[in-house]
């Protein structure tokens, strides 16, 4: 009977965080390193009308009292 020799324990770790990285690195490549519409341009002023615009409060759900 023949037993298998394991890597220690660092090398594990080291060797699935290089393939998380690698993974990582594709799926950054392939869906977020370049803009799908290279033209489409939002203006400043609505950019800046969106960030410091003051947050609307969220609506409260009205339930029918005969409902519950």
């Amino acid at each position: 009977m023949r037993i298998a020799k394991r890597l220690p324990l660092w090398q594990e770790i080291t060797i699935v965080l290089l393939i998380k990285m690698a993974l990582l690195f594709v799926i950054w490549k392939s869906f977020f390193s370049e803009p799908v519409a290279h033209k489409m341009l939002v203006p400043p002023t609505m950019m800046m009308e969106r960030f410091v615009s003051p947050a609307s409060a969220p609506t409260a759900l009205k339930i029918p009292k005969n409902e519950i």
